[in-house]
């Protein structure tokens, strides 16, 4: 276990000085001799990901699920793998369960303090919004370990949305579209909050570049959202 410990660190030194295919076989050699260590688990099929292995990564996180049922993050990414290849239905498969597993994660923190009682409406009020940063911190442990992922921030300015914290909603959704200009729901949310901040004719001009983008790639879902939002916009 401490070799396998020993290479997994080895491994985030690698990745962090751009070495990132020394790092997949650093984290492959770690799991050889512990094939059930959950951080290599995860690390390793986060940089399949980023190499644009999906199948790969969606196999490790499988079976990170099966080693750690109650791993969020294994949801989380699984979630943001299956976006990346097509397969919504089974995304929101996957963040469902990842909000149930923090939902219930909570739940135990409640139970071992002793703090289980009748719910006040203040209460879960409370609840939820302890959920939502659990998924902010999440999705910024993925930005922090890619960078230049855009599903990261994606995810990051929806939970921020979520929270009500629209200037730094704008700014995640900026960033998503700095890092993929062509990653169309972004510019839909993005647009969203712009709305939300009164910056009407700024929200216009993303709604108009996103459609440009959702038309070319066909992505027909943030398309005609884009084009509904507009319409009443403008007033058509």
């Amino acid at each position: 276990m401490e070799e396998a410990e020993r290479l997994y660190q080895e491994s985030l030194t690698l990745f962090r000085s751009g070495h990132l295919d020394q790092a997949i076989a650093k984290l492959e050699q770690s799991l050889t001799l512990d094939s059930k260590y959950p951080d290599a688990l995860e690390t390793l099929g986060v940089l399949y990901a980023k190499v644009e292995q999906l199948d790969k990564a969606i196999e490790l996180m499988k079976r990170l699920t099966k080693v750690a049922p109650n791993h969020i993050m294994a949801r989380t990414n699984l979630s943001r793998f299956y976006v990346q290849k097509g397969m919504i239905l089974e995304a929101e498969q996957e963040q469902a369960e990842a909000r149930r597993l923090s939902w219930k994660a909570e739940l135990q923190a409640q139970k071992t303090a002793g703090r289980i009682k009748d719910k006040t409406p203040e209460e879960e009020t409370k609840d939820r919004e302890k959920e939502i940063q659990s998924r902010i911190e999440r999705y910024q442990k993925v930005i922090e370990l890619d960078p230049k992922d855009v599903l990261g921030y994606f995810s990051l300015g929806s939970a921020l949305m979520d929270a009500k914290r629209l200037q730094e909603a704008r700014s995640a959704f900026e960033k998503a579209i700095s890092v993929d200009p062509n990653h169309s729901p972004s510019y839909f949310n993005l647009g969203v909050v712009l709305e939300s901040l009164a910056q009407a004719e700024e929200s216009c001009r993303i709604y108009e570049k996103g459609i440009q983008v959702a038309d070319s790639r066909g992505d027909m879902i943030p398309l005609r959202k884009m084009e509904a939002r507009l319409r009443m916009l403008k007033g058509a």
